[in-house]
């Protein structure tokens, strides 16, 4: 039997979500994401609580985790631990179990003609933003990835590597080459990266190059401030 990486028990007011203690993080991040791509429908317009569980966590593992949640459920609160506030019927757990017609999965597809692992395709949701993109590896030079939602990227962006976005970008690791969020006009759009030294970036229609002292080294968030992009410390 296959080992259960990820289990969801549903609560008065919202889901557990207990992650197992011996897995990578890069497998719970992926387990996660197809966590909540199946059990999308359970969570209605996506405005319930989610509270991790089962294992010691580093700042950089809650940021990957946030990031996956923030993508698929923008309307949830994310919380460490068990509830602080027990109310009287929140006591009792239920496991969410998928029904028949969406429990299948897809499998994990691969392409020749990119030097990184596609973990999904495009999937769509019922929530706002609702739409987003998740990739593992390394994004070397002259290759691109792109997104029609939201872009999770478990890993680098060399040199001469870009990636682009019509909502917001999250890269799991270094941005050392082209990033440009909100490409189809959103200004609400923003770029984190765990390591952000970007050689050029962009956010719907404002521009910033390398040069940009803010921008070098650390974990960053880049975003719109009165038609310029400024990038500021990621608390991870």
């Amino acid at each position: 039997m296959e080992k259960e990486i990820i289990k969801l028990k549903g609560t008065g007011d919202g889901v557990k979500i207990y992650l197992d203690k011996e897995s990578s993080i890069s497998d719970i991040t992926s387990s996660l994401y197809e966590k909540l791509r199946q059990f999308r429908k359970f969570f209605g317009d996506g405005h319930c609580n989610i509270y991790f569980i089962g294992r010691e966590l580093t700042p950089s593992d809650k940021m990957r985790l946030e990031a996956i949640a923030g993508a698929m459920l923008p309307e949830s609160s994310v919380n460490y631990g068990e509830q602080r506030r027990v109310r009287e019927n929140n006591d009792l757990e239920k496991t969410l179990e998928l029904p028949e017609e969406i429990g299948e999965t897809a499998a994990i597809g691969q392409s020749d003609e990119m030097p990184f692992r596609e973990i999904k395709d495009v999937v769509t949701t019922n929530f706002k933003s609702s739409r987003a993109r998740f990739y593992e590896g390394t994004v070397r030079g002259g290759k691109k990835v792109e997104s029609d939602g939201h872009l999770i990227l478990v890993g680098d962006v060399l040199e001469d590597g870009a990636v682009s976005a019509v909502g917001n970008i999250v890269i799991m690791g270094a941005l050392k080459g082209k990033a440009h969020a909100g490409c189809m006009g959103s200004d609400s759009a923003y770029v984190i990266a765990l390591n952000m030294s970007p050689t050029d970036i962009r956010i719907s229609n404002a521009h910033a190059y390398y040069d940009v002292e803010s921008f070098r080294g650390g974990a960053k968030k880049a975003y719109l401030s009165d038609d310029k992009i400024v990038a500021e410390d990621f608390n991870v």
